[in-house]
């Protein structure tokens, strides 16, 4: 049996991968952990460092099982420590339209060359707060296109700030840690906050082993669940 880590994006808990999480049961331990600074997991933005969130999915490994990471959006960049921290651990990362970066990168730094993105100039910074969020009108185009009023209905009210600091962080990775994880990418066609064209940047720059592609919107978890396991299952074949 397999073991998935599913770790969730910006302004989002783990709430956001209840369809997700029941389909990929059918075939493995499925652990799907809320971030520092939501859910059960309070805490001040300020506080939140990248460091301190590879320490708190961290506890979810299993080395005995080494475990797939489907990571969502900006926190591509907290998998990609995850398995430069314990690549004994990470069995394969599974990237959805996320940031997959370059050791030195930093999401802020994308993010902002981002021309296509709709959501980039619908994003609020308290540089003093430490933290960013989405405004709610900018929330259906720019991350549920193609969802249903119920699941927006749920993002509505569950939306919250995203601590700054691991967006600003330099991930740091190395050929033999990090770098002799597995990667898989899955582009979402319809995206409008990490762009198409930035996810194909990424995936050229990065080179993973195993791309596929779906076409949905930025909450793919959302609208195509089937399709996504779907995908994610085959994408992490031996």
């Amino acid at each position: 049996m397999q073991r998935y880590m599913l770790i969730h994006g910006s302004w989002h808990g783990a709430w956001c991968w209840y369809k997700v999480a029941p389909r990929l049961q059918a075939f493995g331990e499925v652990v799907v952990p809320n971030l520092p600074g939501r859910g059960r997991d309070p805490a001040l933005p300020p506080m939140v460092t990248l460091g301190r969130m590879v320490r708190a999915v961290a506890r979810h490994l299993d080395p005995s099982t080494p475990t797939t990471v489907v990571v969502h959006s900006r926190y591509g960049v907290l998998a990609t420590a995850l398995a430069e921290a314990y690549p004994d651990a990470v069995r394969r990362v599974v990237y959805l339209a996320a940031f997959m970066l370059q050791s030195g990168e930093r999401v802020a730094d994308h993010f902002a060359r981002d021309r296509d993105s709709f959501i980039r100039p619908h994003v609020e910074v308290s540089r003093l707060g430490a933290w960013d969020r989405l405004a709610p009108d900018a929330y259906v185009e720019g991350l549920y296109a193609d969802c249903s009023a119920d699941d927006v209905a749920l993002a509505r009210a569950l939306l919250c700030r995203e601590p700054s600091l691991p967006a600003l962080a330099r991930v740091r990775t190395t050929p033999d840690r990090g770098g002799r994880v597995p990667k898989a990418y899955i582009r979402l066609l319809q995206d409008r906050a990490v762009s198409p064209r930035l996810q194909d940047a990424l995936i050229d720059a990065c080179r993973p082993e195993r791309v596929a592609s779906l076409d949905a919107s930025h909450s793919a978890y959302f609208s195509r669940p089937d399709e996504l396991v779907a995908t994610i299952r085959d994408l992490d074949r031996d």
